[in-house]
């Protein structure tokens, strides 16, 4: 009798989540997080903006650290998550990404749609 098992050996295969390395389940899941933690940045850095007014160097570092950390959420984290989950061929994460994206470009195009029309001139005023 032989001492090894005659069963045939199967492989994990590569779109199935126990495939994926420590790493890059905690790149997708920071990723993951990013965008939902983007509106409390945008919020805390209208909050810290505001409230300094004093003009501290400091605070005005973390108003834009603040920002600029509430745009990557929007505009990075989608499309780099997309691209992880392209690269390792993850379709519930390809998904969720491409939907995060998809939300993204609505309240970009919404954002841009209020802009324009907040600058707009009042009738009878000059601009």
């Amino acid at each position: 009798m032989p001492p090894y098992s005659s069963a045939p050996v199967r492989s994990v295969p590569s779109g199935s989540p126990g495939a994926l390395s420590a790493s890059a389940k905690r790149t997708i899941a920071g990723l993951s997080l990013w965008w939902p933690a983007s509106p409390l940045a945008f919020v805390l850095s209208t909050v810290v903006g505001l409230s300094s007014r004093d003009r501290d160097p400091f605070w005005e570092v973390a108003s834009a650290v603040l920002l600029w950390s509430g745009i990557g959420g929007v505009v990075v984290a989608p499309s780099l998550g997309l691209l992880i989950a392209f690269r390792l061929r993850q379709r519930p994460a390809r998904r969720r990404f491409a939907i995060m994206g998809a939300v993204s470009l609505v309240v970009c195009a919404l954002a841009l749609l209020f802009w324009e029309f907040a600058m707009e001139c009042a009738p009878g005023q000059a601009c």
